[in-house]
Formats: structure tokens, sequence, C-alpha cells
């Protein structure tokens, strides 16, 4: 896209992507326009010179991490990636360093759907499965290295295709430094196999687990556009057997233009099931077999505010933007959050009793920072990180809304790499930033 019209002030410089070649360039995030003022990202390539991109589309939404801090310069003068495809900005071991709300391994390299939006770019076909002895000995490596893993999920591909998932899910759910376990799921198994779903409520007893459920909303627009078939049925009949088994279910929504007018009643639609825990809102990004066909695609691009937007607009007064706070550790602008409240059968926003604005310290010192101040997590030091857990502790009484943004080219920005908490276990052991690691850029690829 063209330069936008009333730049009136530049937030910050990183590094980005040319969205030509792929490769890292200079970049700065400016704020633009009026009612509302927008968030666009410019970047230079010298093959290519200038690009912008809108990152988002009202600058309310849009998290300015500054401050005085003065304990390094900014993350990264040379690229996020070394030739050898670790992190440049704060050295090799900064994954290493840093803390690790999630830790993803791919157990699998199959699926049972080939769904066009898959980030994984996995297999359909025999199940093509990760040795358990590989498996059990990479999560070893990590909590050796870091003393635990707080969220170990599961995925693949479709990581319940493994032949010996439940003998992994017993191993990890009764390992001392595994705090809980998410298993990222289409739900086909789950809907359509009694003995799977059987042994998976043998499972559950165990406890410390969660279904990370594959959800397109209730609208059939989202499921033919993003797995090329009505799937409506089959994930209604998989949260309904997962709370046969009292297994507690998080849905994973993909948004798209497509499924972006059912942001309320897919919220709508969780809140009816009393086991259902909240719902994740993922705006489509370019990874895996997207990457190429995203860079074809015009430069408008969903981004966190027109998911908040949508959810307030179509909730008519139910949802309010006070609802909804940056999560206080990685960069502010990797993960918002909100709360709906369920109290003696109403539902109530998180604003009528909570002024997130008093807990938002953290986003008074963090665009300059040293990985000292990166190694320990905002969620275990913050006052908002504690409201946090208090939250998730009461299940009962709350619904989780997160809006978690990934990166592609059109939005990278190298400080969110280096500040980054969602952490993938690589198959040679090693931790690495989810975006980074499904980037697809060639110089980010594992040596």
């Amino acid at each position: 896209m063209t330069a936008p019209a009333n730049t009136t002030q530049r937030i910050k410089t990183t590094r980005s992507r040319c969205l030509s070649c792929l490769s890292s360039c200079a970049a700065e995030v400016w704020l633009a326009g009026e009612n509302p003022e927008q968030v666009f990202m410019k970047r230079t390539c010298p093959d290519h010179g200038e690009q912008w991109t809108l990152l988002s589309s009202d600058s309310r939404f849009y998290w300015q991490s500054q401050g005085s801090s003065s304990a390094s310069e900014d993350c990264c003068q040379s690229g996020s990636c070394c030739t050898d495809g670790s992190p440049s900005s704060a050295g090799s071991s900064t994954f290493e360093q840093l803390s690790t709300c999630v830790a993803l391994i791919e157990i699998v390299n199959s699926c049972n759907l080939k769904c066009p939006t898959c980030f994984a770019d996995s297999l359909t076909g025999p199940v093509d499965a990760v040795p358990l002895d590989e498996i059990k000995q990479r999560i070893e490596g990590v909590i050796q290295r870091k003393g635990g893993i707080e969220i170990l999920q599961l995925s693949g591909g479709e990581p319940t295709l493994h032949p010996q998932f439940f003998e992994l899910l017993e191993w990890a759910n009764q390992h001392s430094a595994i705090d809980y376990i998410l298993i990222n799921t289409n739900g086909l198994l789950i809907a359509k196999d009694d003995a799977f779903l059987a042994q998976l409520g043998k499972a559950v007893k165990l406890g410390h687990m969660q279904v990370y459920l594959q959800y397109d909303g209730p609208g059939e627009a989202g499921h033919t556009s993003l797995r090329g078939a009505d799937l409506r049925k089959v994930k209604q009949q998989a949260i309904e057997r997962c709370e046969q088994i009292e297994l507690p279910v998080t849905l994973a929504m993909t948004v798209i233009p497509d499924n972006l007018d059912q942001i309320w009643n897919s919220i709508s639609f969780g809140l009816q099931y009393p086991h259902v825990r909240g719902i994740s809102f993922q705006p489509m990004f370019g990874s895996g077999r997207t990457t190429s066909e995203a860079s074809e695609h015009s430069d408008r691009q969903l981004n966190v505010a027109d998911i908040i937007l949508s959810a307030i607009t179509q909730s008519d007064g139910q949802l309010k933007s006070a609802d909804f706070t940056p999560l206080p550790c990685g960069d502010p602008n990797c993960a918002t959050i909100g709360y709906l409240l369920k109290i003696n059968g109403e539902v109530r926003s998180i604003s009528d009793f909570v002024d997130f604005s008093q807990v938002q310290d953290f986003l008074s010192d963090r665009l300059r920072y040293s990985l000292e101040d990166l190694a320990s997590c905002g969620c275990d030091s913050e006052p908002l990180g504690a409201l946090l857990k208090q939250f998730e502790l009461d299940a009962s009484h709350t619904f989780r809304l997160l809006i978690k943004p990934f990166m592609d080219a059109r939005s990278w920005d190298d400080h969110r790499i280096d500040r980054c908490c969602t952490h993938v276990i690589r198959p040679d052991g090693k931790l690495d930033s989810f975006c980074r690691y499904y980037s697809g850029f060639s110089d980010c690829q594992p040596c």
C-alpha cells in the first residue's frame, strides 16, 4: 500500500520484513489518520524500497510499551536472525533464558484434515509420528534447562493421531515438572471415535489438562472458507462429548473476513457450556501452507482492533473496550485478554468490577530492556498477572477472551520476537519463538 495520509507521530523503530523478498529490513511504526487514529508500519528494503502495512485499525488497541529505562538500545540493529538461524538481538540463547509461558511440541507430522490455513504445513496420509522416546527426551531437555514447563501444548499435525498418544499423555500428566497440558486438536476423533473418547475419559481423571479445540464459529462461511467443509456439527459434537467426560475446552477460532461477523455469536455459543473456559481469537496469518498464498492477497489484514471492535459492536453493550488489556508477559501486542463474569445467572463485563488501567504498570518501561529484564515473565511479577491467575482458578465464574495475533511478514516486528514467551520445542530440542519458527523465512530455519 502507499504511504497513509496524515502521519502524525513515529512511535518507534524496529526491524521487519520486506514484502517482496522477505529479507530483514529497517522499519518504523507510525500513527496516522484520525477518528480513529490508526497504526502503520513502514519498512525500507534496500532492493524494493518503501512499503507500508496497517498494524492496527484503531490506535487504542495498539499498546505503546515505552518508558524511561535505558538499560539497552533498541533491541535489534541487525535483523532478527543471524546466519546460523539464531536470534541476533539478544544472543543465541535468548529463548532459553526467557520465561516460557507455553511450550508447544509437534508430536506428529500428519493430519486428518488439509486446511489451507494450517500454520504447521501438515501432511495427510499415513501417520508420520515422532517416536515417543524422542518426544520425551526433548521435553525432558527443556525441563532440565529451565526447571519446569508451565503449559505443555501437544500439537502437530493432529496430535490425537499419534499411536502412543495416551501413553504420552499419561507420562506428561504425571510428570512433576509439567503443570498443565493443552491438546491442540481439530476434535474429529473426539467427535467420532467412541473408543478414543473412552480412553480420553480415563486420562481426564489424571487432571491438569484441557482441549484447545479448533473452532471456526457458529456460521457456515468460516468453516467452508478455512476447512473446505461445513464442520459445525462435528465441532459441536466434540464439545458435547468433552462435557460428558468433564474435559475443559478452550475454543480456538481463526478469524477471517468471512467469520468476523460471528465474534459475539461465538462467545455466546461458548458461554452455553460450563466446561468451555473461554475462546481464543487468532487473526489469520501467512505461515505454513499460507505463506505464498498470503503474499498474493491485499495489504488489509485483520488485527486485534478489528476483533475487539467487532466484539463490542456485536455484543449490544455487553462488552466494552475497558474489558480488554494486554498480557503482562512478552510484548503487549502479542496477546490481549479480557474476561466475562458469570454471576447469579447473568453475564457481566469484567470492567464493571476491575479497572485494568490501574494494574498495567508493566506498560511503563518496556520499550528498552536488557536480557535480565526479559528473563522474568510479567505474569509472575505484575499485579495484573496475579489478578489473571485468580480469574483462571475460578473457572466456574469466568470466561476468558484471548486475542493472539501471530505474525507474518506484514506484521513482523523484531521487538515482539525478542520478548516472546510462546515457544516451540524444535526437533533439535532447542526452544524458538512460535512466530519465528513458523515464519517460513529462509534465515529463520533451524540449523
